[in-house]
C-alpha cells in the first residue's frame, strides 16, 4: 500500500516536470521567432535597417467598397504585414497606424503589398459594399451593357453622359429645319436626347447568368454596370433601355477641374424633360441627316429672337 501511494503521489511531479519543459521550448521558440527568425512582407525583422519605418500593408488583393479588417493585415503567421521604406520617403498622406486602416472602406481596388494613403479611403462612416460608391444625392442603376453603345471599356469612377436617338412616328408638329433646308417627302425622323448628364460608373462589368438559361449557349451570360443617376434620370433611362432605338455613352474628360455642369434652363426642383417633349429632332432624308426643330407652344421657338412688342 505504502510502495502504491509513493508512486502515485511521483506522478504529479513528472507531468509538472514534462510541462514546465515544453512550455520552456515553447518559450523559447517564440523569442527567435520575434527576435530574428519572424518574416513580413518586405523582409525579415532582423534585417530592417536603422531609419526605415514599417508601413502596414494587405496581404490580399481587395476589391472596391471593401472595409478594411484586422485579418487582412496579418500575414501567414498571424503578424501584421508590413512594406519597410525609409522614413523621409513616406508620403504625409501615407497610413502608417494599423489601427486607422481598420474600419474603412475602400474608395477603389487595393493590389497586395501595397500601402495605404487616405486617398485610398471613402469619408469615415460610409457604409462598405456597392452603396458606398454611389455619390450623395444619386442613385444606382444596374443596365446591361449590350444595351448602349460605347460604355464598355470605362472603369469604377469615370463620369459620362447617356444619349438616346427614337425612332419617329411622323406625327405630330411638321417641322422646320433649323439650317434652313426643308423637310423632303418620304424622309424618316428621328429625334435624340440627352437622357442622363454625368453619370458615373459605379462598378465596372460583371458578368451574370440569365435565370433558366442553358449554361454555355449564347445569351446565357449577360455584362452588366452598375451606373449612378440623378433620380429624376432614373425613369428616362430605363425608358430608354426599353424602346429607344439605340443609346450612346458620351465620356466625360478626366482631368482634374472637370466637374459636374450645371443646367442653368432647368431649376432643381424641375423633373427631367421626356425626351418626346424635346423640341429639336434629328430628320434622316436619305443619306442626309438635319436638325430640325419642331414647334411647341409651352417653348420658345429657335431662331425667333427676343419677344417684341404686340407680336
Amino acid at each position: 500500500m505504502a510502495a502504491r501511494g509513493r508512486r502515485r503521489s511521483g506522478l504529479p511531479i513528472q507531468s509538472l516536470l514534462f510541462l514546465g519543459g515544453a512550455v520552456l521550448l515553447a518559450g523559447i521558440g517564440a523569442f527567435l521567432l520575434f527576435s530574428g527568425g519572424g518574416e513580413v512582407a518586405g523582409g525579415s525583422r532582423n534585417e530592417v535597417p536603422a531609419g526605415m519605418v514599417g508601413v502596414p500593408v494587405s496581404t490580399l488583393d481587395l476589391p472596391a467598397y471593401t472595409e478594411i479588417q484586422l485579418e487582412h493585415l496579418l500575414d501567414e503567421n498571424g503578424q501584421l504585414a508590413a512594406q519597410y521604406l525609409p522614413e523621409d520617403s513616406i508620403l504625409e498622406s501615407t497610413i502608417v497606424k494599423p489601427i486607422e486602416l481598420v474600419g474603412r472602406v475602400l474608395a477603389r481596388e487595393k493590389s497586395a503589398l501595397r500601402v495605404f494613403r487616405e486617398a485610398d479611403f471613402l469619408p469615415k462612416g460610409t457604409r462598405p459594399g456597392i452603396v458606398a460608391g454611389i455619390p450623395a444625392g444619386k442613385r444606382a442603376l444596374r443596365i446591361d451593357t449590350s444595351k448602349v453603345s460605347g460604355i464598355i471599356g470605362l472603369r469604377q469612377g469615370d463620369r459620362f453622359d447617356l444619349v438616346a436617338t427614337y425612332q419617329g412616328n411622323g406625327q405630330g408638329a411638321s417641322p422646320q429645319s433649323i439650317y434652313g433646308s426643308s423637310p423632303g417627302a418620304g424622309g424618316r425622323r428621328a429625334r435624340s436626347a440627352l437622357v442622363a448628364d454625368g453619370a458615373t460608373v459605379v462598378s465596372a462589368l460583371e458578368d451574370r447568368a440569365l435565370p433558366g438559361a442553358t449554361p454555355g449557349t449564347f445569351g446565357a451570360i449577360v455584362q452588366e454596370m452598375v451606373i449612378a443617376l440623378g433620380p429624376d434620370e432614373i425613369p428616362v433611362v430605363t425608358e430608354a433601355l426599353e424602346i429607344a432605338k439605340r443609346i450612346d455613352c458620351i465620356p466625360r474628360s478626366g482631368l482634374p477641374g472637370e466637374g459636374p455642369s450645371v443646367d442653368t434652363n432647368i431649376s432643381a426642383t424641375e423633373p427631367r424633360r421626356s425626351p418626346y417633349e424635346e423640341p429639336v429632332v434629328d430628320l434622316i432624308e436619305g443619306d442626309r441627316r438635319s436638325l430640325r426643330f419642331v414647334p411647341d407652344p409651352g417653348l420658345p421657338a429657335v431662331g425667333t429672337g427676343p419677344a417684341r412688342d404686340g407680336s
